[in-house]
């Protein structure tokens, strides 16, 4: 179907066409004005024959003159037949009107559909004359062989031509198709490759396969700025926690304590933080495929239930999980672990005091919530770093939750999806297999 859709097979399909139609109008108006202009030569020999014996007046050089041109007409040529005063001058036995047979003129070879006849009275007497037409013959055979020879030939080769040039073209277009597709697609190593012919295609090409180039470079330099910062800042602060519980084994008032865990609320939150965007930095860099390995996914999702059906409880709502079947994947234990346990907080920090049901069915990871939703418009944008909607602005978090869980998705070589589940959110992720 993508062959029959392809813009280069549509453009040597019309012009092989348009080529055919013009060579076989041509050809077809030249036979019919060669063939006319060839019929009226052999109507006006026939005419000119009989015009002749008709101006002689005396009977006697009528027939003298019919036998001249017998003798010197070939039969293939010329037929003549006079009956004239009980006399008869002719080239064969008796002819029928109309086309002549082999067998009733006794030719030597098949003459069938050869002459065009013509009857007269030449008072007293009667004249037919049929003249060959083995030039309309000969230009019919002629065109045969232009058919044959030259027509066919050369639509042969230019099909040749255009099916050789469209699978170039296809092929090229088809590797900048899959190019553009896997740049969206997020893998930003892809490249239409070369080499790259001199042409509109191969320019094309060049500047897709520098642009990605480009994009990666400027990609890979945003993610390493993050990751060193998050690398460098978490030292520090982690310093920082620790002095603040080593602070907090000491004697505090009251207000001075009560600012102290406010404070270590905050630095556990911005250490979480740096540690989310370093592994996010890493997962995007490729890192973690290290540690894959054959696992049952069902029995980690029925794990990672167990484990936050206490906090479902906790927070007045009820887990439930739906397992079809054992479903074994490469991967890693702990990054699944991790993508399972973001999917279930942010139902719980996001669609509160609504059920939570996880699935696992065919190959399709999927935790359902109740909450609110997200907008359509809005499901691309929180699959990204640090992106949080006003509604979750007064809750807890980052806004790396479900970023986190789509880099462990595609590190996996999963499809991690948004849609709503009427009402609430369906986050799904399917596995390949």
């Amino acid at each position: 179907m993508k062959r029959l859709r392809s813009t280069p097979l549509r453009l040597s399909v019309i012009l092989i066409a348009v080529f055919t139609l013009f060579m076989t109008a041509g050809l077809g108006i030249a036979y019919v004005v060669m063939r006319d202009a060839l019929g009226a030569d052999v109507a006006l020999r026939a005419e000119q024959v009989m015009q002749d014996l008709r101006a002689i007046p005396e009977p006697a050089e009528r027939l003298e003159r019919a036998t001249e041109i017998v003798v010197a007409s070939e039969l293939r040529s010329l037929l003549l037949r006079l009956e004239l005063n009980g006399e008869t001058v002719a080239s064969v036995r008796p002819l029928p009107e109309g086309l002549i047979d082999a067998e009733d003129t006794g030719l030597p070879e098949p003459l069938a559909d050869s002459y065009l006849v013509r009857h007269t009275d030449l008072a007293p007497g009667q004249l037919m004359v049929a003249v060959g037409r083995d030039s309309i013959a000969e230009l019919n055979e002629t065109f045969v062989a232009i058919l044959g020879f030259a027509l066919l030939p050369a639509l042969l080769l230019t099909s040749a031509i255009g099916i050789v040039v469209v699978r170039r073209t296809s092929t090229r277009v088809e590797a900048i198709r899959r190019t553009l597709h896997a740049l969206a697609g997020g893998e930003l190593e892809a490249r239409v490759g070369a080499p790259h012919p001199d042409t509109d295609l191969g320019d094309i090409s060049r500047d897709l396969d520098r642009m990605a180039e480009a994009q990666e470079a400027a990609t890979g330099a945003l993610r390493q700025i993050g990751a060193d910062i998050a690398h460098d800042l978490k030292t520090p602060i982690q310093r920082v926690a620790v002095r603040l519980e080593r602070l907090g084994e000491t004697e505090l008032t009251d207000d001075a304590r009560g600012l102290l865990d406010q404070t270590r609320d905050e630095t556990s939150q911005i250490i979480a933080t740096f540690e989310s965007l370093l592994q996010i930095a890493q997962l995007e860099g490729g890192q973690g495929r290290d540690g894959f390995s054959a696992i049952d996914l069902a029995a980690l999702v029925r794990d990672m239930a167990e484990i936050y059906e206490a906090a479902a409880e906790d927070a007045g709502v009820r887990l439930t999980c739906t397992i079809i079947e054992p479903l074994p994947v490469i991967g890693d234990r702990h990054l699944l672990s991790r993508l399972i346990a973001n999917l279930v907080e942010n139902a719980l920090r996001h669609a509160p005091g609504t059920d939570i049901h996880l699935s696992l069915a065919a190959r399709t990871l999927s935790v359902r919530d109740g909450g609110a939703g997200i907008p359509p418009e809005q499901r691309a944008k929180v699959l990204r770093r640090l992106v949080r909607l006003e509604a979750s602005r007064s809750t807890l978090g980052s806004g790396l939750g479900l970023a986190l869980a789509k880099a462990v998705a595609d590190v996996h070589g999963a499809k991690l999806d948004l849609d709503d589940a009427a009402p609430g959110l369906v986050v799904t992720v399917v596995f390949p297999a």
